[in-house]
């Protein structure tokens, strides 16, 4: 015979509920410990599983996205260049030129931090809910090239296409 913990937590994966059903007996202590009310105990359980599936969602998007290093829009340094100002630097971080469907397009001599701020931009884009793909341009002419007949190249693309 199953424990009612155990019976619990076999509902919570009939459910997809799969974060849920892995932290319940944890939930279920605090909830008791702490004297919950049902409300805060279903609350509980609901913020914990749609906090974990964010989470799942930002680790997938940022594997997809494909950045050749992590870099956030906090550690870029204006300052060290002179192409963008701290208005515009604002501007791009709101992410209206996204929902706009403006394509952004970063020029200029090596070492001007066009990357980083892409690889940022993509980071808060991802962290806002948005799925992201970085390419460069060499990689896109590739893809584009390939993937009539490339398996690999065929995924890539959709999945940058799929992205927009």
């Amino acid at each position: 015979m199953t424990s009612p913990a155990t019976d619990l937590q076999e509902k919570c994966k009939s459910l997809r509920l799969a974060e849920t059903a892995k932290e319940l007996p944890e939930l279920l202590r605090s909830a008791e410990s702490e004297n919950w009310t049902y409300h805060e105990f279903i609350h509980q359980v609901l913020s914990h599983e749609l906090g974990a599936r964010e989470k799942k969602n930002i680790e997938r998007f940022m594997k997809w996205a494909n950045f050749p290093y992590h870099r956030t829009l906090a550690e870029y340094d204006l300052g060290e260049q002179s192409a963008i100002g701290e208005r515009q630097f604002k501007l791009l971080k709101e992410l209206t030129w996204i929902d706009n469907h403006f394509t952004l397009i970063l020029m200029g001599p090596p070492g001007a931090g066009k990357t980083h701020l892409a690889v940022g931009l993509g980071i808060h884009a991802i962290e806002d809910g948005r799925q992201v793909a970085f390419v460069s341009m060499a990689e896109l002419v590739h893809i584009l090239k390939t993937r009539e007949y490339a398996s690999k190249s065929r995924t890539r693309y959709k999945r940058i296409i799929d992205s927009e």
